[in-house]
């Protein structure tokens, strides 16, 4: 999908410059926040059993927000109301376990990967 890193708008420009850094020696940087989140969310997800299954709209949606696309433009791209895109995002945080887009993301490489 071509990530290499999720950086937090909160984080400091120090830590930004060592994301930069880490990135362009070909590693991948992740918050730690959110690294703590999204293995919260895998353990609950393997206590949980199977992976859900997502509905076409969810993986339409999930692919935009890839592409780093607003929710005003997801619903424009498919012909739905902004309220629609954040309804099947909360659909979306509540099958995963997440609770930010950027953690969506990150769950959907690590655990999703080849499953759509």
């Amino acid at each position: 999908m071509g990530v290499s890193g999720v950086f937090l708008k909160h984080n400091s420009p120090i830590q930004l410059t060592q994301a930069i850094h880490h990135v362009m020696a070909g590693e991948i940087w992740l918050d730690q926040r959110s690294a703590q989140s999204l293995a919260k969310a895998a353990i609950q997800q393997a206590e949980n059993g199977p992976l859900p299954t997502f509905t076409e709209r969810e993986v339409q949606v999930l692919r935009s927000v890839f592409e780093g696309l607003g929710n005003k433009e997801i619903g424009t791209r498919f012909g739905i109301s902004e309220g629609a895109v954040k309804a099947t995002l909360q659909r979306l945080f509540e099958k995963t376990g997440v609770r930010t887009r950027s953690q969506l993301v990150r769950i959907a490489l690590e655990l999703y990967r080849g499953h759509w």
